[in-house]
């Protein structure tokens, strides 16, 4: 069996984290907010959660931090998004977002207005500039208590 990685989504949830690094779940957590001198901490992390102010949340990491950190460090806020959602594309069908988010369609049902999704012909679609303001939205860098924390972090 081949893997066709056109097929994988870029991001990945915590378990999968785990399953890459050999990590606790709750060193994850800790990672996606804001580290330790041990195991450092993950930048590129978003909370996908139905109601992401909730005490749940769901989060996702970008799986090119994951397996080499040291090298998406200089990398903008932006040129993940691109690297996520290709700039050439101008609307993702809902099954491929629900790929990408891991999520359920009954929860990307739930998020199509924050989306900006349309349902035509019996079927969701979302505009990549919904999704790009999704990404900028739930980032939780963008949450950073501390302002020098996001000097690379830039929109």
């Amino acid at each position: 069996m081949s893997l066709d990685s056109r097929n994988l989504s870029p991001l990945t949830k915590a378990d999968g984290v785990a399953l890459l690094t050999r990590k606790s779940i709750s060193a994850i957590y800790a990672m996606a907010d804001g580290g330790d001198l041990v195991d450092g901490k993950y930048l590129w992390v978003w909370n996908v959660a139905t109601d992401p102010a909730g005490k749940i949340r769901d989060l996702r990491f970008w799986v090119g931090e994951v397996l080499a950190p040291q090298c998406q460090e200089h990398l903008t806020l932006a040129q993940v998004i691109d690297f996520i959602l290709p700039a050439n594309r101008r609307e993702f069908p809902a099954g491929e977002v629900c790929r990408l988010l891991q999520v359920r369609p009954i929860t990307l049902s739930d998020l199509r207005p924050e989306l900006n999704g349309v349902l035509r012909a019996n079927s969701g679609f979302y505009p990549r500039a919904g999704l790009v303001v999704f990404f900028q939205r739930r980032w939780l860098g963008a949450l950073a208590p501390n302002p020098d924390e996001t000097h690379r972090r830039k929109l």
